[in-house]
Formats: C-alpha cells, sequence, structure tokens
C-alpha cells in the first residue's frame, strides 16, 4: 500500500491582504498528478485543512473538488 502524508494546506489564507488561492489551486493540481503517477492508495491528510474557522467558500470549494478529485483517482476535474 502506497500512503502520501500530507499536512497544513491552509487554504483561504491571505498573505498581507493577497489571497493565496492560485497557488493552492496549483497545490491540489501537482498534489492529484502525484497521487495518479506515483499509484498513491491512500492520502493522509494531517493538520490544519483551512486557515480560520469561517474559511471563504471558494476555499471550501477547493476542498471538497480536491476530495472528490483524489477520491475518483482523476488527476483533472
Amino acid at each position: 500500500m502506497r500512503i502520501l502524508h500530507t499536512s497544513d494546506w491552509h487554504f483561504g489564507r491571505m498573505l498581507e491582504g493577497r489571497s493565496r488561492i492560485e497557488e493552492q489551486i496549483q497545490f491540489i493540481d501537482e498534489l492529484c498528478t502525484i497521487v495518479e503517477d506515483e499509484a498513491v492508495d491512500l492520502v493522509l491528510i494531517a493538520g490544519d485543512v483551512f486557515d480560520t474557522v469561517n474559511p471563504p467558500a471558494i476555499a471550501e470549494e477547493l476542498f471538497y473538488d480536491a476530495l472528490s478529485r483524489l477520491s475518483a483517482g482523476e488527476s483533472g476535474l
């Protein structure tokens, strides 16, 4: 069994007032590619998925899209 351990995604994080959502989208794209290329069986997420208790809707959407992509074993939507 191949396990990929990841943590602290912090979706919705701002840096000096600037959204980092584009970087986070790229991260998910790369993660999905790695999972597919390396035939990963299980992705373990430890730590903070969101940066705040009430993340922006786009951060939640990105997370649920990522779960959908990873569970389907697809590198694209």
